[in-house]
């Protein structure tokens, strides 16, 4: 593959880039100026593979989506032993995890060690689908961020 060195020179509107090609078969090339403007460099950039491995670097796994969805929770050691339970407001949902907020535990404190969140929603037409998930990060206000595991239906 050639490769090529620039020199760029700014202007007002477009930047002038005088392109060097190595030499070919043993022949010395002539340099090319090419005049392009930033748009022309931006549009390249978005197309590069090394643009979007920086985006996705700043962007999280998908998208959330602001709700209110109250909801039983029980915190699960990992024995299956439950450490407390009671309530909470699911704030934002995406397809991989949620942001509860409105905790509400009797213990008013979570386990030191590993444990599981149990969700079953109580919403209008998400009433009874109950979700398996692990814990993430803490959020201001007293949030806790989870990442689904699990989803079933509670009967």
């Amino acid at each position: 593959m050639n490769t090529a060195t620039t020199d760029m020179k700014a202007s007002q509107d477009a930047t002038e880039v005088l392109f060097e090609l190595p030499p070919m078969n043993g022949k010395a090339t002539a340099p090319a100026t090419v005049k392009i403007n930033s748009r022309q460099v931006f549009r390249a950039a978005e197309d590069s593979a090394e643009f979007f491995d920086h985006l996705r670097a700043h962007y999280r796994e998908t998208r959330r989506t602001p709700v209110e969805i109250p909801c039983d929770v029980r915190l699960q050691l990992p024995d299956g032993s439950t450490f407390d339970s009671g309530s909470a407001t699911v704030r934002n949902v995406s397809p991989s995890g949620a942001l509860l907020g409105a905790l509400n535990l009797p213990k008013k404190c979570l386990p030191t060690g590993m444990f599981k969140v149990v969700l079953v929603l109580r919403g209008g037409e998400y009433n009874g689908i109950g979700i398996e998930a692990t814990p993430v990060r803490l959020a201001e206000a007293g949030g806790l961020g989870v990442k689904f595991d699990e989803i079933f239906v509670s009967v």
